[in-house]
């Protein structure tokens, strides 16, 4: 009997036991796509599709210690109306597999399920490279030049550069962010996105007019952490509990007997 109520406790706690949680920093590295069709395509430093790398010079915390170089999946993002099927720019959407761990079986994917609105206004927004001057910054709308309906995730920022101590105009970057949750349901993630051009930003967006889409090297640091709600165990742990404390109640009440 002690040895049957022994295993019913241990079959118990094991059911009680968390799974395995993700969490850290890292970062990621390769080219990223955007074209007038709304896709966001991803390829790696070594020209492979839907994959990225695993910075080696970035920082790596947590559950990504040691990663440094390895590769990981990277789904393509496409900006359309149905939430339920693609990924609208500032409205949640159905969680998304984004990004795979190929090599870490054992690793949660990053679902995605919202990419913000870029944080700058569109007064600034122009494919005329004339207009281009520091500080400038602009995200695109419905109503820029040009156009992006429902809005643009990205926010571009020129700034000043120096040639033989006389400064000039410019450089610029791109910055973006998705975020979501791991598939286990454990963690949420946040990816923060840049990507830099040696133009203004009127150049970049005058190209992507007149070529349909604009690609450059990214890096993306993404920060996972633990979700603070905790699982409420199923209902066959609740079982598995109840079976222990009855088998522990009735090997105590033989052994009074006896």
């Amino acid at each position: 009997m002690q040895k049957l109520v022994g295993l019913a406790l241990l079959l118990a706690a094991a059911a009680c036991l968390p799974a395995a949680t993700i969490s850290g920093q890292f970062t990621l590295d390769g080219t990223v796509i955007v074209t007038n069709g709304g896709l966001i395509e991803w390829v790696s430093n070594t020209d492979v599709g839907s994959e990225a790398n695993i910075s080696a010079s970035g920082t790596l915390t947590g559950s990504f210690v040691g990663l440094g170089g390895q590769s990981v999946t990277i789904n393509t993002l496409t900006d359309g109306p149905n939430p339920a099927t693609q990924q609208p720019v500032n409205t949640p959407f159905t969680n998304y597999n984004f990004i795979d761990f190929t090599s870490q079986s054992t690793f949660p994917e990053l679902l995605a399920n919202f990419l913000p609105l870029g944080s700058a206004g569109g007064a600034d927004c122009s494919t005329n490279v004339a207009l281009a001057a520091a500080d400038q910054t602009c995200t695109l709308t419905g109503v820029t030049t040009p156009p992006i309906p429902g809005g643009s995730p990205f926010t571009f920022l020129n700034t000043a550069t120096s040639i033989n101590q006389h400064t000039t105009c410019c450089t610029s970057s791109a910055t973006w962010n998705i975020s979501g949750v791991t598939s286990d349901g454990l963690s949420a993630w946040n990816g923060q996105f840049t990507a830099t051009f040696a133009t203004p930003y009127q150049t970049v967006l005058a190209d992507f007019v007149n070529n349909g889409e604009v690609s450059d090297a990214y890096s993306g640091v993404m920060v996972v952490t633990v979700s603070s709600i905790q699982n409420v165990p199923e209902p066959t742990t609740w079982a598995f509990m109840g079976t222990g404390l009855v088998l522990l109640w009735v090997g105590s009440r033989r052994r009074k007997k006896a």
